[in-house]
């Protein structure tokens, strides 16, 4: 391989012409087929995908074609038996294409998600009498749109958010179809987002009283750390030189039971009584040592991390302020 000089490279780089962009590629235009398998084999062209739900419906997703189709290479559906899922998700399709899906007389579920659909492509949709679902979000779809939509028998799922209708509008529809679940339902939001803020002001409440304790332990406990520490030492070391003690007059108690049980006579048994006392007060002895060691140790932990947890808690306080006005701003009180 020849190599050659940076400089030069660099030169034939700037001196060249500049190498024209691939032009779009331009989809194939309508064509009209004769059978199913001809009309599969254009869908597949264009980039769709074709699944077979079942032994007899399909599912036509065009979702990633983008400009790759256009209205008129709908009618390719017309010539599928069964389409019961149709997606066109982020598609150029139009109001007119509608008028070639409205033909799809057993489709169930409908996605037109971010597509240039208005209202007067929906009104080519009214004769889909088996349609079950369908996704309008970020379409231009209005009020008016999705009262045309009432007409449908079976249609349980209705995605409205993104779009110009109005939360009157929803409400509206959903009086003439209360059969129909539609998203966002601003009633049911409002509901959520009234629980959320009753939540959240019990959260803040909690939050403050939680924040003021721990700010009062940082007070009075932070500056006296070192001390408490310094105590708790001292205490343990004496907690650790009593239990070595009642450790070894323990163990001298045992030997001296043992003696005894060997046979070792009155002189024995003596000897084990005396140290079974002096192993019980030693061990009396750390208990007292050990109960006041206890208390020390807790209050010498929660001195030094008594900072940490008034930090702690005015993050917790807040996130339930920021829930609270999250929540506040969702129910459009300002406050």
């Amino acid at each position: 391989m020849t190599r050659y000089a940076p400089a030069l490279i660099l030169f034939a780089l700037f001196s060249a012409p500049a190498l024209a962009a691939d032009p779009p590629k331009v989809p194939p235009p309508y064509k009209a087929v004769s059978t199913e398998a001809e009309a599969l084999a254009r869908i597949e062209e264009l980039g769709g995908v074709v699944l077979r739900a079942n032994d007899i419906a399909l599912e036509v997703d065009f979702h990633h074609t983008g400009a790759a189709i256009t209205d008129d290479h709908l009618q390719y559906l017309l010539s599928l038996k069964a389409v019961a899922v149709l997606r066109l998700k982020e598609t150029v399709v139009t109001d007119a294409g509608l008028a070639h899906v409205g033909k799809l007389t057993g489709l169930k579920r409908l996605y037109l998600e971010k597509t240039a659909i208005t209202d007067a492509g929906l009104k080519h949709l009214t004769g889909l009498k088996e349609l079950e679902y369908l996704n309008l979000f970020g379409t231009k779809v209005t009020d008016a749109g999705i009262t045309q939509l009432k007409a449908l028998p079976k249609l349980a799922q209705l995605f409205v958010a993104d779009t110009q209708v109005t939360a009157a509008g929803i409400a509206a529809f959903q009086n003439a179809a209360p059969a129909v679940r539609v998203v966002p339902d601003p009633a049911q939001e409002r509901e959520r987002a009234k629980a959320a803020l009753e939540t959240a002001k019990t959260a803040v409440a909690n939050a403050e009283e939680a924040l003021a304790t721990a700010e009062k332990d940082a007070a009075e406990l932070a500056p006296k750390a070192a001390q408490l520490k310094k105590e708790l030492d001292d205490a343990t070391k004496l907690l650790n030189d009593a239990k070595k003690v009642a450790d070894d007059l323990k163990k001298k108690a045992d030997d001296a039971a043992k003696r005894f049980k060997d046979g070792g006579g009155d002189k024995a048994k003596k000897e084990a009584d005396e140290a079974k006392q002096k192993a019980d007060d030693a061990q009396k002895a750390f208990q007292a040592v050990q109960s006041k060691t206890d208390p020390l140790r807790q209050q010498s932990a929660k001195a030094g991390n008594a900072k940490k947890r008034a930090e702690d808690a005015k993050l917790t306080l807040e996130a339930a302020r920021q829930s609270e006005a999250d929540a506040r701003k969702r129910l459009g009180d300002s406050r």
